[in-house]
């Protein structure tokens, strides 16, 4: 079993080797981006291009006012309602097609990412072809995953419940605030505990080729057995994402440095971050977790 400082340095050792392993993430952005354009088409065309032109003129509109004001003009709402009311049903067609569609996609090249990085670990190197069989085989399972861990986050909503059922039937305010402040403050923590320890649910879902159930069970599972290697993997990736957030306020503070970091910003996350995190999440599942290998030759790690 690796220590973690191996995981850490082995799995940027294996992102370096293998610069294929940024395509998943560059391809999600790209057919997201084209996905969406089409959507958005679909929906001129269906509300006709008159409807769009004044639609568009409106938010322009409401979009040039003063920002210092914080309000925004009734007339103008009141105008983009009257345009917006007709198309309503279009409109959320549209959107549950844009959000399922994307949804979809994500897990697609999320899936095949997770499988190249696997079998450069397994074997030292990957090509795109790992990409679209793991892609192929785990895009629904994980899409599924996605949508029962996204369920598991919502039902701590009940931890307002009190709160807004004791205003209701006492009308104490006092009471009200506290159940509520505690309340909010149980669900932030029951969403950060929940984010951390189904952290590896694709993790599992693609390594073992588990499906959706399954494989938020064994995220679990391996964060329980592993809280401590689990809970500094996001604290490392947590620290990084802090740190290119100040590196980008430091840029933003100019015009010219900030269009640069546009362009930059725009490159490190889908070409380094993501795929770095991705190998080292990758590698410490392998390294703690008996994995099935696919093939005769991937029966240990390459460096």
């Amino acid at each position: 079993m690796e220590r973690m400082s191996e995981v850490f340095s082995n799995g940027a050792y294996t992102w370096m080797k293998n610069p294929v392993l940024c395509a998943p993430f560059l391809l999600d952005l790209l057919t997201r981006t084209v996905f969406t354009i089409f959507v958005v088409a679909g929906v001129a065309i269906a509300i006709g291009t008159d409807a769009v032109t004044e639609i568009a003129s409106e938010l322009s509109q409401l979009a040039q006012a003063p920002s210092y004001t914080y309000e925004l003009s009734p007339e103008v709402m009141y105008r983009i309602y009257h345009l917006v009311t007709p198309f309503i049903g279009i409109f959320i067609v549209a959107f549950l097609i844009l959000m399922i569609g994307c949804a979809l996609i994500q897990a697609f090249f999320e899936s095949g990412a997770i499988g190249m990085a696997k079998t450069a670990v397994t074997t030292g190197t990957t090509e795109l072809r790992d990409l679209f069989n793991y892609g192929r085989q785990s895009a629904i399972d994980l899409f599924l995953a996605n949508i029962a861990i996204t369920l598991l986050l919502l039902a701590g909503i009940v931890f307002l419940l009190p709160g807004v059922l004791l205003i209701r039937i006492s009308g104490s305010i006092e009471a009200y605030v506290i159940l509520l402040f505690t309340g909010l403050i149980l669900l932030i923590l029951y969403v950060i505990i929940l984010l951390i320890g189904l952290a590896p649910v694709k993790y599992a879902l693609v390594i073992t080729h588990a499906g959706p159930i399954e494989g938020v069970e064994k995220g679990w599972t391996f964060f329980s057995d592993h809280k401590v290697d689990v809970c500094l993997m996001y604290l490392i990736i947590f620290t990084i994402y802090i740190i290119l957030g100040l590196i980008e306020n430091i840029y933003y503070t100019k015009p010219a440095t900030a269009a640069i970091w546009q362009f930059v910003g725009m490159l490190i996350y889908p070409c380094i971050v993501m795929p770095l995190i991705t190998v080292w999440w990758t590698r410490l599942y392998m390294s703690r977790e008996p994995v099935m290998a696919d093939t005769p030759a991937q029966h240990r790690f390459y460096r």
